[in-house]
């Protein structure tokens, strides 16, 4: 058997391969970047037949950077975006775009999954609150308003599972992501037969269920012609992103939190029971450690809040240059707030019709004040999630950093002056990746279990930013008012958004 294993991280914006050794040393990894359809507003899709054509170049890049032989590849598994829907006919095609993870347009469906299933059996069932994006909804959504296309549905998959069927010509997903599709119950382990039944949507139609560490199947020949990849290579289930994230910080013990910034955000934590808050602002989830599950509060929108203010708006992507700017700007951004709610916000709002606001604009305030308020309103999102964690029983011992947004110096000190609390940052800039690839290692039976993996090759964090006094101050003052920009324009948001959508 090789001694490499690699990893595929199908993210929101991008697509990473990435090579490793037993002892996690990073031999390679590329990426290659693409964009989010947005065809009306609320709604947003990506194409999967994209999704593997730029896995395929990320493959062959990581593999000539490295100077690895394919052969030595023992195995493959996967991260990815969570909760988005792939629909693909008898053949294996799409049908459509993928719907994906940020999606809204299933919100006007919710109310009448309630009215079908009841709240208490969905509860029961699933253990989480249906909200849009996720793809309980988004099926519902597809069968009562394009029910020919919903016919013609053979199988559903989650993002990454259809890169991984192009590469192993199997159909299956794992238990973590499964669980983020709100389809499976978390108790069980298997596909919530009551909440699909009273839905109207066949179990038929969903992928098969297995660990994370479960190998379905060795790369085909067709997919190692086009990846460069040896078909004596294994393929491992994989997991979703936030889960493989918590694996390559080796948050698999409870007491330790992610702050997550990638496109979205979270805050999670590993527990020993699938514990759950009262009010079912954030989502209890299946892990991909057996016997564990993970808690998390999600945003919606955080590093991509980041990139609209920055390329959209301001036009530059210089994010160097952003952080320096953001560095010389005081706590508090000079009185500008911002709510990162752009495509609506799950925790602690499940509120599809949110809206993104700058509140406190005058004539002095500048693009430093506006990027600064941007990076400050998702770190106070972000503690909404933290605050909602706590009082479903979580325990925090310490912060980890993680996701694109731990490569900024600012932004951590921005999210530890904001929670008060220490911020840890990963030694690894691609826990995801790290996390995919101990996965692989552990289906393929170089390590016995995720325990021993991530002793060996997860180094502990290398840096830690401690709040500042004075910052800790301004927050404690401004924290309050970010909630409460929300709480007195929600009528004004759904307005809007009724507005917009005649």
């Amino acid at each position: 058997m090789g001694k490499y294993y690699m990893s595929v991280d199908l993210g929101t914006s991008s697509v990473r391969a990435f090579i490793a050794d037993l002892e996690g040393r990073v031999y390679h990894s590329a990426g290659e970047g693409y964009d989010v359809a947005i065809p009306r507003i609320g709604w947003a899709e990506q194409d999967p037949a994209l999704w593997y054509d730029r896995t395929v170049r990320a493959i062959r890049a990581a593999l000539e950077r490295s100077g690895v032989d394919p052969r030595d590849i023992a195995a493959v598994s996967f991260s990815g975006q969570m909760h988005g829907t792939v629909a693909v006919d008898e053949s294996g095609k799409p049908l459509m775009n993928a719907i994906i993870w940020m999606d809204q347009r299933s919100g006007e469906v919710l109310d009448e999954i309630y009215e079908r299933v009841g709240a208490p059996a969905i509860l029961e069932h699933t253990q989480n609150r249906v909200a849009a994006g996720y793809v309980l909804g988004t099926l519902y959504w597809l069968k009562t308003r394009q029910p020919e296309l919903f016919g013609r549905v053979h199988k559903v998959m989650l993002p990454k599972d259809y890169v991984k069927y192009r590469l192993s010509g199997v159909i299956s997903t794992d238990f973590s992501d499964a669980a983020g599709s709100l389809t499976l119950d978390n108790r069980s382990l298997r596909w919530a037969r009551p909440v699909l039944d009273a839905l109207g949507i066949p179990e038929a139609i969903l992928p098969d269920l297995g660990p994370s560490t479960k190998v379905v199947g060795h790369v085909t020949e067709q997919a190692a012609r086009e990846t460069g990849l040896s078909t004596d290579t294994l393929v491992v289930n994989g997991g979703g992103d936030s889960f493989m994230q918590a694996v390559g910080n080796a948050i698999i013990e409870e007491g330790v939190f992610s702050s997550n910034i990638g496109t979205g955000g979270q805050v999670a934590t590993t527990v020993g029971a699938p514990i759950f808050d009262p009010k079912l602002r954030t989502s209890t989830f299946a892990h991909v450690v057996p016997g564990r599950w993970q808690i998390m509060g999600g945003v919606l929108n955080s590093g991509i809040s980041l990139k609209w203010i920055t390329r959209q708006v301001l036009r530059d992507d210089d994010y160097d240059a952003v952080n320096r700017a953001v560095a010389q700007c005081p706590p508090g951004a000079n009185g500008l707030f911002f709510l990162p709610y752009l495509t609506g916000e799950r925790t602690p709002h499940m509120d599809p019709k949110a809206r993104g606001a700058f509140v406190g604009l005058t004539l002095d305030h500048g693009r430093a004040e506006m990027e600064r308020a941007v990076m400050e309103g998702v770190a106070c999102a972000l503690r909404d999630c933290l605050e909602v964690l706590l009082e479903a029983g979580a325990r925090c011992d310490r912060i980890v950093a993680a996701g694109g947004g731990a490569r900024s110096d600012v932004w951590l000190q921005i999210q530890a002056d904001i929670f008060d609390r220490d911020v840890y940052r990963s030694a690894s800039l691609e826990q995801a990746c790290l996390g995919a690839a101990i996965t692989a290692a552990v289906g393929a039976g170089a390590y016995p279990d995720f325990e021993t993996a991530c002793a060996a090759c997860v180094d502990p964090p290398n840096k830690v930013f401690h709040p500042i006094p004075e910052n800790v101050a301004v927050y404690r003052r401004g924290y309050p008012i970010f909630r409460e920009i929300y709480k007195q324009n929600k009528g004004i948001f759904h307005q809007i958004d009724d507005m917009t959508h005649k």
